[in-house]
């Protein structure tokens, strides 16, 4: 079997590279007015008071931290580019808890990591698969990171959301920060164009941090036509796991629960120990087939920036030994998705007997 012989490009882990056809295909009236009627459409999408625009995810989540520099934030060590970024240029501490194996921080592991310093809890649904099971402690302000997700949602407190898996490679990926507090949304904006509050005359003052990091003109108004596909979009993630679900059944590895309405950012998948060892040779193979699986992300502790030898999280550690991410987003063909499911059960068939050298 070879997913590369049966389809004429690599089968992409993102939409991001199949999304830049809309750019060669459609014309855009530039409108200056796009910023203000997306950030609207999305505010409204989300049933919020708020959505500012940001150029990034991670500029949307900095702008979020901004006002509670040197503030404790409890979250998962699992954190993708975009979270760690803004964690380290906020200037917030760190505190980590561990996870449960949906990938999501535990309500027993939160309790234990808070301390009276606790300001806030930012925890995330990981890739976009929402938990069933997830307890917060209400009496700590709550930050979502929900850029995993395209589904509607009404934050429980503030959260950053994204349209990247809709905008063409080549524009800004967008970030949005989602709330329905003034004060927030306030700070939101006075981050965006780089902490700068006007006084009298030529008179400021910079009441936080900021940065340049406004919505460009082309995206938002790329972002306006985008966001009419999301729901199909969303549909034909959910068709494409549920295509997956039924090639993948294997006692090799677990699938992640999910919801019916999910619609999720990949396809995880959680090998048994036995595959922990040849793993890197079932990724290889897989990728040999021209298909972009990945690991999203590693223990942030377990990193060179954020290195540090007195956290041990169990189940997060055995959570990335685990975990495999395979494409199932919305531009992918049926054929291309059962090439998908194909590989990986070429791939972990293979190798489950091999053991290990230790």
């Amino acid at each position: 079997m070879s997913a590369s012989g049966g389809t004429s490009a690599p089968i992409p882990f993102s939409a991001r590279a199949r999304e830049r056809d809309a750019l060669a295909t459609r014309t855009f009236a530039l409108d200056p007015d796009a910023p203000d009627r997306l950030e609207s459409a999305v505010a409204a999408y989300h049933g919020c008071a708020h959505a500012i625009a940001f150029d990034t995810p991670s500029s949307a989540l900095e702008a979020l931290l901004a006002p509670l520099k040197e503030a404790t934030i409890i979250t998962d060590a699992m954190a993708p580019p975009h979270r760690s970024g803004a964690l380290c240029r906020s200037g917030v501490r760190t505190r980590y808890a561990d996870i449960g194996l949906d990938g999501v921080l535990m309500a027993a592991a939160v309790e234990k990591a808070v301390g009276t310093e606790t300001d806030a809890v930012l925890f995330a649904h990981f890739g976009g698969i929402r938990s069933t099971s997830l307890e917060i402690p209400t009496t700590r302000t709550l930050l979502e990171d929900a850029t995993g997700s395209l589904l509607p949602m009404k934050p429980s407190g503030s959260a950053v959301w994204t349209l990247a898996p809709l905008m063409p490679d080549g524009v800004s990926s967008t970030g949005f920060l989602l709330t329905d507090d003034d004060a927030t949304a306030q700070n939101a904006r006075l981050f965006r164009r780089g902490g700068r509050q006007p006084g009298t005359l030529w008179n400021y003052d910079l009441p936080l941090r900021g940065a340049d990091c406004t919505l460009d003109l082309l995206a938002a108004t790329v972002a306006l036509e985008q966001l009419q596909h999301l729901e199909a979009a969303c549909e034909r993630r959910r068709e494409n796991s549920a295509l997956l679900d039924e090639h993948l059944r294997s006692t090799l590895f677990d699938c992640m629960k999910r919801t019916p309405d999910d619609a999720p950012a990949s396809y995880p998948i959680l090998l048994t120990p036995q595959l922990y060892c040849p793993k890197e040779d079932i990724y290889s193979s897989i990728r040999g087939e021209g298909i972009e699986a990945t690991v999203c992300c590693k223990p942030l502790y377990k990193t060179t920036a954020f290195k540090d030898e007195g956290v041990r999280l169990p189940i997060t550690e055995d959570f990335y030994k685990a975990l495999l991410q395979l494409p199932c987003h919305h531009k992918l063909s049926v054929d291309e998705v059962k090439l998908v499911a194909a590989a990986v059960r070429e791939a972990t068939e293979k190798y489950a007997y091999r053991g290990c050298s230790f």
